[in-house]
C-alpha cells in the first residue's frame, strides 16, 4: 500500500497557526507575555491607529493571499477546528460578492463615522473574545449565542463567515484578488474533484480551471490532496476569476455600496448618540478610558480585559451599559492592578504605568451620613488614604477627601452594612488625583 505523502507546506501551516491560537487563548487566560499574538489581529491594529501593523498585514495579504485568516485570526482558526471535528463533508459554497461588500461598507462607514458597535459585533477577534468569557463564564449569554452561532456556520458551510459576512476578511480579499501571485489551476487538471471536496471557502473550479484568490483563505488543503499537483502559487498575469464589467452589474454594485455607507453611517449616528450625563445611565468606565462615549466609540467588547481582570469586577455590555463596565460588589478594582489597560488590543483604554494607574479617577465615593456607624473599616481599606472617621454631630461618620478619592470601590467591598453606606458614582470625565497623602 502506498503511502500518502505528507505536505510541508500544509504542516508548517498547521504549526504556525497551533501556535498562535495557543498564544491568543493564553493571553485571554491572563498571561501578558503572549499578547503580541493580540496586538498583531488587523482591526484592532486599525483601531489603535497602528499603522505599521496593519500596513504589513494588508501588503502581505496583496502580495500572498489571506494567510491572515488561516495562520493569525484565532476565530478562523477556531473555525477549521469545528470542521474537523464535525466530520461532515459541507458542500462547496457560492460567491456572494455583494453580500460581503454591503456589509463590509456598512460596517466600516460606521466605524468611520465614530461607531465600533457594529464592527465590533462582526469583528472575528472580538467574536472570539467573547467565546473565551463565555468558556470562563457560562452565564454570559452573548458568548453563548456566537458560540453557537459559529458552530452552525462552520459545519454548514465552513467558512462562509470568512468568505460572506466577516468585514475585516472582505478587505483582505480585496487585497489578495489583485494579488501578483495567484493560485492556480494549471493544465495539469485531471478535474478528480479532491480539490474542491476540502477547500473551505468554496473557492475552486476545476471544470473552469478557476480559483478565486477573493475568497482563497490560503488552508493550503488542495495542495496537499492535489493527485497531479496541478494547483500552486503562480505569477502569471490573468483577470480576477468571475469579474463582471457589465454596466449593470457597475450601477448595481455602485448603488449598494452607497446604500451600505449610507446605513453605516446613520447606525453610527444611532448608536454614539448615548444619554452619558445622566448619572443612572453612566457607566464606571475601567481605567484608562477617557469618557465614556469615546471608550464606547473604540471598545469592539473583545472581552479581553473582562476575562483577565484579577478583581473580579469588569463586566461586558449589557441592556443597562452599553460598554465594558465595573460592577462593585463583593470585590473592587484591585490598586495594584493595571492589568486592563496594558492588554487592550484597540485603544479604547490609554495604556498607563502603574503609578499613573493608582491615580486615576474612574468614579467617586459617595458616603451615607445616615447610614454610615462609623465602624472605620473604609479608612483601613481605603489605599489612597482618602477616607477618615470623624466626629460629626457627636457621632463618628466616615468622610471623604475628594481630590485623593479614585473610585477604587474597596470602601465599598469593606462596607458591612446590607445596605452599604457608601457607593461608587461614575465621573463624566476621567482624570488624576491628587498625590497620596
Amino acid at each position: 500500500m502506498k503511502k500518502k505523502k505528507i505536505s510541508v507546506p500544509l504542516l508548517l501551516r498547521l504549526a504556525v497557526a497551533g501556535l498562535i491560537f495557543t498564544a491568543v487563548c493564553l493571553t485571554f487566560a491572563g498571561i501578558p507575555d503572549f499578547s503580541p499574538a493580540v496586538k498583531a489581529q488587523l482591526f484592532p491594529s486599525i483601531d489603535r491607529k497602528a499603522w505599521g501593523i496593519a500596513a504589513i498585514l494588508l501588503i502581505f495579504t496583496f502580495l500572498f493571499g489571506r494567510f491572515y485568516c488561516s495562520v493569525l485570526c484565532p476565530f478562523g482558526i477556531l473555525q477549521d477546528i469545528i470542521a474537523f471535528l464535525s466530520r461532515r463533508k459541507a458542500k462547496a459554497d457560492t460567491n456572494r460578492p455583494k453580500l460581503r461588500y454591503a456589509i463590509a461598507a456598512t460596517a466600516f462607514a460606521a466605524f468611520a463615522a465614530g461607531s465600533a458597535c457594529l464592527i465590533g459585533l462582526l469583528d472575528p477577534y472580538s467574536n472570539f473574545g467573547r467565546i473565551i468569557a463565555f468558556i470562563k463564564n457560562p452565564s454570559y449569554i452573548a458568548g453563548s449565542l456566537t458560540l453557537a452561532a459559529i458552530v452552525i456556520l462552520a459545519v454548514w458551510k465552513k467558512r462562509i463567515f470568512c468568505t460572506s459576512i466577516c468585514p475585516v476578511g472582505t478587505l483582505l480579499g480585496l487585497c489578495a484578488k489583485f494579488t501578483p501571485f495567484k493560485m492556480r489551476l494549471s493544465d495539469k487538471c485531471v478535474k478528480c474533484r479532491k480539490c474542491v471536496s476540502v477547500c473551505p471557502s468554496g473557492c475552486v473550479d476545476p471544470d473552469s480551471k478557476m480559483l478565486d484568490n477573493e475568497r482563497c483563505v490560503r488552508c493550503l488543503k488542495c495542495t496537499a490532496v492535489c493527485p497531479v499537483k496541478a494547483i500552486g502559487f503562480d505569477k502569471q498575469a490573468a483577470p480576477p476569476a468571475g469579474t463582471d464589467l457589465s454596466r449593470r452589474s457597475f450601477l448595481t454594485g455602485s448603488l449598494t455600496t452607497a446604500a451600505a455607507v449610507g446605513t453605516g453611517v446613520v447606525f453610527a449616528s444611532r448608536t454614539t448618540v448615548h444619554t452619558f450625563n445622566d448619572e443612572k445611565k453612566r457607566p464606571i468606565c475601567p481605567p484608562g478610558a477617557t469618557t465614556a462615549q469615546e471608550f464606547a466609540a473604540k471598545c469592539t467588547n473583545c472581552q479581553l480585559c473582562v476575562a483577565g481582570c484579577p478583581g473580579k469586577v469588569l463586566r461586558p455590555r449589557s441592556k443597562q451599559y452599553q460598554t465594558v463596565h465595573l460592577e462593585y460588589g463583593e470585590n473592587h478594582c484591585l490598586y495594584d492592578c493595571h492589568k486592563c489597560s496594558s492588554v487592550c488590543p484597540t485603544g479604547a483604554l490609554i495604556p498607563m504605568s502603574l503609578a499613573d494607574k493608582q491615580r486615576r479617577r474612574i468614579g467617586l465615593a459617595e458616603f451615607s451620613a445616615e447610614k454610615c456607624v462609623g465602624c472605620g473599616l473604609c479608612a483601613d481599606t481605603c489605599p489612597r488614604n482618602a477616607v477618615t472617621i470623624m466626629e460629626v454631630d457627636g457621632e463618628d461618620k466616615a468622610v471623604l477627601s475628594a481630590e485623593l478619592c479614585i473610585g477604587c470601590g474597596a470602601c465599598a467591598a469593606a462596607c458591612p452594612l446590607p445596605e452599604k453606606a457608601v457607593h461608587i458614582a461614575p465621573v463624566l470625565i476621567q482624570s488624576q488625583a491628587a498625590l497620596k497623602g
